[in-house]
């Protein structure tokens, strides 16, 4: 019998191993890291290991209990042993927990299914059997990352313009340590170009890239000394790296720099044997984005459903 472990605020030594390498986003130093308060922490603890085999969290903000409150994914993870009954008797009690605190309900941003598709069914199953609906579907487009070249993915018009930058002598980096505000106002600007929300301010990208440089690398690519394209590198858990805040140069559009900045996050992975590329959802609460997805594709990438559940009291 697993023991259900339930903390408000926890600090960092209250929150306990978990069985196995898992999300980024789900660990002690990035759940304490998310802004809104209070924070609920809920664990299923082995008692022989003291780890824990299944563990969730959500913020309080605007009169919803959510998860994350700041991160590209929250919900519940889980190891491959835990029976479907414990797993029902978390969320039992994330519910039970969430209705005593008045909210108006609780809303769940799932990891995507090709993280973990088995995962991700089974606890669909039990999410839904809890009363929770599909809130909506977001569409997630990723490469599989193996030792064929990164060419041998793309489609005809995307080979062209990584060549095309190549014979400009386009050059990628790998940086560690960025100038923050730099590397926002190359971002903003980019984003405000395409009419695209920008998640952060600049003092959270330069607190991310302080105390999650060492998952988080910064890949460029530069034309000498401009910066022409960039995005963050976000090592989610070992098997996964995510493509985060893409961004490139108005005036090498024609170039399309985009297409060799993720080239150079395949090889990353590649070197470091991590085999999935999250490239990132193509939708916006469930509407799509045609050209974004029409982009990936073309580089190769497959789609798979991105969750959001929810459950209104």
């Amino acid at each position: 019998m697993y023991e259900l472990l339930q903390v408000e605020n926890p600090l960092p030594e209250q929150i306990p191993p978990f069985c196995q390498d898992g999300f980024l986003f789900l660990q002690a130093r990035h759940l304490l890291n998310q802004p809104d308060r209070p924070l609920h922490y809920f664990a299923l603890l082995d008692p022989k290991t003291g780890r824990a085999d299944a563990r969730c969290a959500f913020f309080i903000r605007d009169d919803w209990a959510i998860s994350p409150s700041a991160a590209s994914f929250g919900s519940i993870e889980f190891s491959d042993e835990l029976p479907d009954e414990e797993l029902a008797r978390l969320v039992d009690d994330v519910v039970t927990t969430s209705k005593k605190l008045l909210v108006q309900g609780i809303r769940i941003v799932n990891y995507p299914d090709c993280y973990l598709p088995v995962h991700c069914q089974r606890l669909r199953a039990v999410l839904l059997d809890a009363g929770f609906a599909v809130k909506y579907e977001e569409l997630n487009q990723h490469l599989t990352v193996s030792a064929r070249s990164f060419t041998e993915h793309l489609h005809a018009t995307e080979r062209r313009r990584l060549r095309k930058c190549r014979q400009a002598g386009f050059t990628t980096h790998i940086r560690e340590n960025p100038d923050a505000e730099t590397l926002f106002a190359f971002i903003r600007k980019a984003r405000l170009r395409k009419n695209l929300p920008l998640s952060m301010s600049s003092k959270e990208l330069a607190n991310l890239l302080t105390n999650f440089g060492g998952v988080c690398p910064v890949f460029t690519v530069c034309d000498g000394d401009q910066l022409i394209a960039a995005c963050l590198g976000i090592r989610v858990s070992p098997t996964v790296l995510y493509y985060f805040l893409p961004a490139d140069h108005e005036d090498y559009q024609q170039f399309s720099p985009s297409v060799m900045l993720v080239e150079n996050l395949y090889t990353y992975c590649q070197q470091h044997q991590i085999p999935l590329l999250d490239l990132g959802i193509s939708t916006s609460h469930g509407i799509r984005n045609e050209g974004l997805i029409r982009f990936k594709h073309q580089l190769g990438a497959v789609e798979s459903a991105k969750l959001v559940f929810e459950m209104r009291f």
